[in-house]
């Protein structure tokens, strides 16, 4: 992503300036000893809870805070790439299915499956006759075109943009391209070899591309692939007005309070096989009380949390009620929790003193804030068992008895790096939610050793793209480890790693690759990972990445997430996108 949060993977985070107070919610619990009909619990991971042909009614949401970005070519947070699904659409998209199911593109705007030619590097697609926007204008090839150009501009930040960069255009050997975008380049577009790489004939696009990209059908189901509207463009600010080509379209917009969503009377079911929306309005409220937020879907007053659940006391407590635990769910996720430990910040820029920190956080502790087993199993390595070629069990730095910490072995790094009583070294984290407890864990199992931690607090809508997402602040701050999370763009080593340790990912803002990242070894394996259609080839690659990746010991994961989701009864067609992070696919929901 020249921009990359890979499926950023995002991780949901929390924001200091919520404004809807905890007692709006109320703190009523349902107390019904009632099994809902339709319902048991983790019913909706493999399956569809409560299947309604019903619409119509309103679907009642609670998010943390505000995405990233609703422009579909920013967006990064996992749970904002499932909600675009409400207003977007992309010319392929993963399909309408709980499960392995639904980890598999399939034609949306497109009339079917590309074509692809010349050895790989020709991919044909034709787009659908006759869909609209919300504005009621038709969309076209060239609207696609325009936005993945978009995308080449530097204030098209923070999304999976990369992948297509370099594929697209002629870049230099760190990753940046001649074409500027068309803000700057009106004129101008993506070119290889001084001839376009993006074709526009009518309803058909041809992708001419640097090499095979055997994910390419992936990357074409990413929003970033959605069509915008020249004239409606506005740049960085696109995110406050966008145009909708899927089912739904923005009624209003604050980032401080939510978002409604309304049908968009041009949108067709006939024309969209890909999703089934049944609500008529979807109704988004942010709360950074989690408390609050989980005792109102308890009390039926919100249907449920788009970005996952937080394991609060309240929420853990309910679940000794049967009816409570029917409508709730705990799947197993893509993301990895980890620690980015910043090589470029001394003393860190010695590998010891990063293996040092790698030795003496207890995982455990950390497991514990997160939910203990209902948060997800420990992590000995970055690449999250759900990518292939991937092997949870790898742990090249052993956790200690109980996974509590090996300090015999930290301080043995401590003396190796030349400071034998430790060092001080500052934490960045979001102080919402789990924030601080996570931090004072981390501050207490480092003390152990020595190591003393000083707190550099960021605010969750500036956390990734300029916090910790900029080298330079990183450096100015010196900000020496961050908590931070991480899942596959799509489901392949490349998807997982390209965006975070790929020299050629380091951008100066709404970078990904926050620890800098730049080990030609990885480099090679990445860049020559997508010219293999072996599956076989591309496991051995994927584990000889993963493993540079623990060598380099810049990457301290803790936990391979999973999420608690509690939602109410009332619900209809639940059932949870595994191939987008195992969120609730919203635009399918209904309400009876």
């Amino acid at each position: 992503m020249t921009k990359t949060r890979g499926l950023r993977a995002l991780v949901s985070v929390g924001v200091a300036t919520g404004v809807i107070a905890a007692g709006l919610f109320g703190a009523g619990v349902a107390t019904a000893s009632t099994r809902p009909a339709g319902m048991t619990f983790n019913g909706a991971v493999t399956g569809v809870e409560n299947p309604s042909a019903k619409t119509g009614g309103t679907l009642k949401l609670a998010a943390i805070g505000d995405c990233d970005s609703w422009d579909p070519a920013r967006t990064y947070y996992g749970y904002c790439w499932v909600l675009q699904r409400i207003f977007t659409r992309s010319l392929l998209a993963y399909p309408s299915k709980p499960g392995v199911a639904g980890a598999v593109p399939v034609p949306d705007l497109a009339t079917g499956l590309p074509k692809y030619t010349n050895g790989g590097k020709t991919v044909t697609i034709t787009l659908k006759k006759g869909q609209k926007y919300s504005t009621g204008a038709v969309i076209t090839a060239g609207d696609i075109k325009y936005a993945i150009e978009r995308t080449y501009s530097d204030q098209i930040t923070g999304g999976p943009v990369s992948y297509l960069t370099c594929l697209l255009d002629t870049c230099d050997k760190n990753g940046l391209a001649q074409y500027q975008g068309p803000y700057k380049q009106p004129s101008n577009q993506p070119k290889l070899g001084g001839k376009p790489s993006i074709v526009v004939s009518g309803n058909t696009l041809t992708f001419h591309l640097a090499s095979p990209f055997s994910d390419f059908n992936n990357l074409l189901a990413m929003s970033v692939t959605a069509p915008v509207p020249a004239k409606n463009d506005t740049g960085a600010t696109y995110t406050n007005h966008v145009v909708s080509s899927g089912p739904f379209e923005f009624k209003s917009y604050n980032a401080t309070t939510g978002v409604v969503w309304v049908r968009n009377p041009f949108w067709s079911q006939a024309g969209d096989p890909v999703v089934h929306p049944h609500a008529t309005e979807i109704d988004l409220n942010y709360n950074s009380d989690a408390t609050a937020t989980d005792n109102a879907i308890l009390s039926s007053q919100v249907d449920y949390s788009v970005d996952g659940g937080q394991q609060t006391p309240a929420l853990l407590t309910a679940l000794g009620n049967p009816s409570i635990k029917a409508r709730s769910d705990n799947p197993v996720t893509i993301f990895t929790r980890y620690v980015a430990v910043m090589q470029k910040v001394a003393p860190l820029n010695n590998i010891h003193c990063r293996k040092a920190i790698f030795y003496a956080i207890n995982k455990y502790a950390l497991r514990v804030i997160r939910g203990g087993s209902y948060g997800g199993q420990l992590a000995g390595t970055m690449m999250n068992p759900s990518v292939p070629g991937s092997n949870a069990n790898y742990n090249p730095y052993p956790d200690g008895a109980g996974s509590q910490g090996n300090l015999v072995a930290a301080k043995a790094e401590l003396a190796a790096c030349g400071q034998p009583n430790g060092f001080y070294v500052n934490v960045a984290y979001v102080p919402t939610g789990r924030g601080l407890k996570i931090y004072e864990a981390l501050q207490s199992a480092l003390a152990r050793v020595g190591i003393h931690t000083g707190s550099k607090q960021g605010v969750a809508a500036t956390f990734y793209s300029t916090f910790i997402g900029s080298p330079a602040n990183i450096l100015k701050q010196k900000l020496g480890l961050a908590v931070v999370g991480w899942g596959a763009d799509f489901p392949s080593a490349y998807g997982f790693y390209q965006s975070i340790a790929n020299g050629n990912a380091i951008l100066p803002a709404g970078n990904s690759n926050y620890v800098s990242l730049n080990d030609p070894k990885i480099n090679k394996l990445l860049d020559s990972f997508e010219a293999t259609s072996s599956a076989s080839t591309q496991a051995k690659m994927a584990s000889q990445i993963d493993h540079q990746v623990m060598a380099d010991a810049v990457y301290l994961p803790f936990q391979f997430d999973k999420t608690f989701y509690i939602h109410t009864s009332r619900l209809t067609n639940l059932y949870l996108q595994a191939a987008l992070g195992s969120y609730y696919d919203t635009v399918n929901a209904g309400v009876q």
